[in-house]
C-alpha cells in the first residue's frame, strides 16, 4: 500500500472516529423510549376505561331488559289481555271508556319502553361497530410493524442449501457470517454463498467424540464455534476448520451436557447439565482458566420443572427454555408445557415466562435484539420481550417442518436476516 493510500485511509478513519464521538443522541433515544412507554401506559389506561364503561353499560342494559320483561309482560298477561279477551273473544259487554283509556295508556307506555330500549340497542350496535373498526385499525398497525412477517418468505428464501439429513436442530453463526450446522454426522461449515468444509463427527478410538452433539454456538470472545457433546466441550476455528477438545471443561460424574450459552463480551460460559435423576443443574465456567466458577442445583427451578432444552445469553441476562411437567386431574397423561424464564447471571429469576406450548421435542431460543428473544418449537415461533411476555406469535405452514432459527444483527439498512434450519425439506435457508 502506498503512503498516499495509507494517508487517505488514516484521515478517513479519523473522520469516522470524530463522527462517532459526535453522535450525542443518547438523550434523544432515551426520550423516545420514554415516549413509547408513556404511550403504552396511556393506551392500556384508555382501553381499560373504555372496557369498564362499556361493560357497565351492557350490565345496566341487561338489568333494564330483565325489568322490562318482568314488568311489562306481567301487565300484558295478567291485566290487559284478559280484559280485552272478555270483550273481543267472549263478546261480553264493552269495557267502559275509562277502562279502555287505562289499557291504551298501558299499551302505549309499553310500546314507548320498547322503542327506547330499541334505540339503546342501536347505540350499542353502533358502539360495537366502532370498536371493531378500531380493532381492525390496530391489527393493520400491528401487521405493518410485524417483525416476524419476513418469515412469510420462508418458502422463497434468498438462498438455500440442500442437506443430507433432517434430524438435527443445531445451528450457529459467526461474526463474519459463517454458519455451522450438524448434518448426517458431520459438522458442515457454510458462508453465504457455498458449503466451505465438512468435518466428520463420529466415534473415535480415544472416545473423544463421545455422544451425539447437544448444542452449537459461536463465542465472540474466542472467535470460534463451540461444539457441545454429552461429555465434552470442543472449539472449532471457522477459518482453519480445526476441531479441538477441551481437557478442562467436563461435566461432573453422573451428569451430561445439554446446552451452552456464551456471554457476548466475556470469557465465561454457562452450561445446562442433565443429572442421572433427570433433573437439571446450571454451571458457570471460565474459558480463560478452564475452571468451574459456580454450580447451581435444581432448586433454582420450580417444583414441576423437569428439564432444559436450550440456554442463551445476551448482555444483561440468561434465557432458559424450561419444560414443566404437570399431571392433569382425572387424567393419566402428562401435560408437558414449555416456557422461557429470564435469569440474571447469578441465576436469580428475573421474570417467569408465559406458557408457550404443550409437547414438542424441544424449544430453542436465540437473541432477536438487545431486548427481545425468538423462541422456536417446531413450526411455532414467538417473539418475546425482555420480561418473557409475547410480542408476536407466528405459525409456519404445516407443509414444511421448521427446526431452528438464528437471527442476524441488523444490516446498514436496518434489515435482519433469518438463518433457518429446515427439517422438511432438509435445507439450510437464508431469508
Amino acid at each position: 500500500m502506498s503512503s498516499a493510500s495509507g494517508q487517505i485511509l488514516h484521515e478517513r478513519a479519523r473522520s469516522l472516529l470524530t463522527l462517532i464521538d459526535g453522535l450525542q443522541i443518547e438523550n434523544d433515544l432515551t426520550s423516545s423510549r420514554r415516549t413509547v412507554d408513556d404511550w403504552r401506559t396511556e393506551m392500556f389506561s384508555l382501553i381499560n376505561n373504555i372496557h369498564l364503561n362499556t361493560i357497565n353499560k351492557l350490565d345496566s342494559l341487561t338489568s333494564r331488559l330483565h325489568q322490562l320483561k318482568q314488568r311489562r309482560t306481567a301487565i300484558l298477561r295478567q291485566d290487559i289481555l284478559p280484559n280485552l279477551s272478555k270483550m273481543v273473544i267472549e263478546r261480553r259487554k264493552n269495557l267502559s271508556e275509562q277502562e279502555l283509556n287505562d289499557i291504551k295508556k298501558k299499551i302505549t307506555k309499553t310500546d314507548c319502553d320498547l322503542q327506547v330500549f330499541g334505540r339503546l340497542l342501536t347505540k350499542v350496535s353502533s358502539d360495537e361497530k366502532k370498536l371493531v373498526e378500531q380493532i381492525e385499525i390496530l391489527k393493520n398497525i400491528q401487521r405493518e410493524n410485524a417483525q416476524l412477517s419476513i418469515l412469510d418468505n420462508i418458502s422463497t428464501p434468498k438462498r438455500r442449501f440442500i442437506l443430507d439429513s433432517c434430524h438435527s436442530s443445531f445451528i450457529a453463526i459467526s461474526e463474519d457470517n459463517r454458519m455451522l450446522i450438524e448434518d448426517d454426522n458431520h459438522l458442515v461449515l457454510f458462508d453465504e454463498q457455498r458449503r466451505i468444509n465438512e468435518i466428520p463427527w463420529q466415534e473415535q478410538p480415544d472416545d473423544s467424540f463421545a455422544g451425539s452433539i447437544k448444542d452449537l454456538i459461536y463465542s465472540n470472545y474466542l472467535e470460534q464455534f463451540c461444539v457441545l457433546s454429552a461429555l465434552n466441550f470442543f472449539t472449532l476455528d471457522p477459518h482453519m476448520s480445526t476441531l479441538e477438545k477441551s481437557e478442562q471443561l467436563k461435566p461432573p460424574t453422573g451428569s451430561h451436557f445439554q446446552s451452552v450459552a456464551c456471554l457476548p463480551n466475556a470469557s465465561d460460559v454457562f452450561f445446562a447439565l442433565t443429572t442421572s435423576g433427570s433433573r437439571t443443574n446450571i454451571e458457570r465456567w471460565s474459558l480463560v482458566s478452564g475452571s468451574l466458577i459456580r454450580r447451581w442445583y435444581h432448586d433454582i427451578f420450580e417444583s414441576d420443572d423437569r428439564l432444559i432444552s436450550c440456554i442463551r445469553a445476551n448482555e444483561t441476562c440468561l434465557a432458559i427454555c424450561i419444560k414443566q411437567q404437570k399431571m392433569e386431574k382425572a387424567s393419566h397423561h402428562d401435560n408437558n408445557q414449555w416456557r422461557v424464564d429470564l435469569f440474571d447471571f447469578t441465576l436469580v429469576r428475573m421474570y417467569r415466562g408465559i406458557n408457550l406450548k404443550s409437547g414438542g421435542l424441544g424449544t430453542y431460543i436465540t437473541p432477536f435484539d438487545d431486548r427481545s428473544w425468538l423462541a422456536i418449537n417446531g413450526n411455532d415461533i414467538w417473539l418475546l420481550d425482555e420480561q418473557g411476555g409475547c410480542i408476536e406469535e407466528k405459525t409456519i405452514n404445516e407443509r414444511e417442518q421448521l427446526h431452528n432459527i438464528i437471527v442476524k444483527d441488523e444490516d446498514i439498512n436496518g434489515q435482519r436476516q433469518f438463518i433457518v434450519k429446515m427439517g422438511k425439506p432438509a435445507e439450510l435457508r437464508i431469508i
